[in-house]
């Protein structure tokens, strides 16, 4: 009864996994299309949209990171999903900083300082 029910909730937490992962490949696939519109278009807004595609996407492969830990079955693999985990989380952090500094570099141009 209780390798069953194991058995079934490994399986779940699999299709998670993977459903988390398609929505942030999807989600990263509509900003790109959207990024290259923007630069058919001429206009300047293509690396932000990027770097919010990328950002949203990362939470949701961050999501399925968790996740992997969950159902990791030794140290190796739990070792490897956190090295993952903190790389992507990185990547996160980093792209917030730079979308940061880019708005106040904006308004600050804006408002002639």
């Amino acid at each position: 009864m209780y390798v069953t029910l194991e058995h079934h909730f490994i399986q779940i937490v699999y299709y998670l996994i993977m459903v988390l992962e398609m929505i942030g490949v999807v989600i990263l696939l509509v900003y790109a299309g959207k990024a290259l519109v923007a630069v058919f278009k001429s206009t300047h807004r293509c690396k932000q949209l990027l770097s919010e595609g990328i950002t949203t996407a990362l939470s949701f492969l961050l999501g399925g990171e968790v996740l992997k830990t969950i159902v990791a079955p030794d140290w190796k693999d739990i070792g490897m999903t956190c090295a993952i985990l903190l790389m992507r989380a990185a990547v996160t952090v980093l792209l917030h900083w730079e979308s940061r500094h880019e708005n106040e570099t904006k308004n600050d141009e804006e408002h002639g300082k």
